[in-house]
């Protein structure tokens, strides 16, 4: 059970013993389709999600002309494109962000939105985002770090692909311009990479590391590592989501069609309710166990004998005094004959 302190994000808690907070990331997934962007968001409503993860990935310039990137396609392998087309394919312009999101507050789910640039940073502010979220892209991004810490809001570093000294002087940075409430993502690597490479227990020693709230930015295909990751008592899980016959693209292999994200919640609670306490408490009227052994004469025990090994055996349910007591008993006379077979009693040692 995660030891860090509750900590609300928006209208949710995280923490010491709470469900860890799902953000389904609907990021840029829906490119132009805006219909597709409200389809997600009123499906994600009506399951009762409380929290809508998004991007505002809005100016293309934020990637040079040159250069490529690989993404995984199912059936396909890895496929490599000129990064800025894949920029290009996916940037929204602000005021269809500020409709999309805006809408999503209409329907009472908090926002927790990645930023990419100051005016990231501002539309945010405006919509009232529960937290900013540096993507992993960003961790060596030491202004915007800065100005996202300052803004007064909590904070998730995305860590997938960087070093620990990279993640060190993001926490630095973070902290040093007064991020108050700090949450750092673990962030596997993405298909097809195997499930050796994902080291989860990394994330949990994120949290210790850096004394904060830890969690899972997953990138596995399917629901698997959020449930290890539910084990392991994640303040947060962030999992793509898309619509249902979403085509392959930058980041699809891994998201999760929007008709899985109920029953995969179900799961999430299923295994956070398995945790429970960390000892077993017993009412105080709570009877003893059948299968519970007591002491019995194992051959007739004429008063004055003494309890031994070959003259005491043991058997369920627990009809006389408990297996418990053998060495407290052991050499001790018999007060009155015993038969064979009998439980001893209190009163007859």
């Amino acid at each position: 059970m995660s030891k860090k302190a509750r900590q609300k994000i928006g209208t949710q808690y995280i923490g010491s013993g709470e469900l860890p907070l799902f953000l389904p990331d609907i990021d840029v997934y829906f490119k132009h389709d805006i219909d597709g962007a409200y389809k997600l968001i009123n499906a994600l409503s009506d399951m009762g999600v409380t929290t809508l993860k998004g991007a505002l990935l809005h100016d293309a310039e934020i990637c040079l002309p040159e250069g490529d990137i690989g993404y995984f396609v199912p059936g396909e392998g890895v496929k490599k494109e000129n990064y800025r087309q894949v920029i290009e394919r996916h940037v929204v312009a602000l005021d269809v962000f500020r409709r999309i999101y805006s809408d999503a507050r209409d329907r009472d789910l908090d926002l927790i939105l990645s930023i990419y640039d100051e005016a990231g940073i501002e539309l945010a502010l405006e919509l009232q985002s529960a937290a900013l979220k540096i993507p992993s892209s960003n961790i060596t991004h030491a202004r915007l770090i800065q100005d996202a810490a300052s803004a007064g809001l909590p904070l998730i570093l995305d860590t997938g692909r960087s070093s620990m000294s990279e993640i060190k002087r993001a926490v630095g940075w973070a902290r040093l311009a007064g991020a108050a409430t700090l949450i750092i993502e673990h962030s596997p690597p993405g298909p097809p990479a195997n499930v050796n490479d994902f080291n989860i227990n990394m994330m949990t020693a994120l949290g210790e590391e850096y004394d904060c709230h830890d969690g899972l930015s997953d990138h596995y295909m399917g629901t698997d590592m959020m449930l290890v990751a539910t084990a392991l008592d994640a303040d947060v899980i962030e999992k793509g989501v898309c619509l249902d016959g979403t085509t392959s693209d930058i980041d699809i292999a891994h998201a999760l069609p929007i008709s899985k994200v109920g029953p995969a919640l179900e799961r999430m609670k299923l295994f956070h309710q398995s945790l429970g306490a960390r000892e077993r408490i017993l009412p105080t009227d709570h009877q003893i166990p059948p299968d519970r052994m007591c002491m019995v004469a194992a051959v007739d025990l004429p008063v004055g004998t003494k309890l031994t090994r070959s003259n005491v055996r043991f058997a369920f349910p627990p009809l006389g005094i408990g297996s418990e007591h053998w060495d407290r008993l052991i050499g001790m006379p018999v007060k009155k004959h015993v038969a064979a077979g009998q439980p001893l009693q209190d009163n007859d040692v």
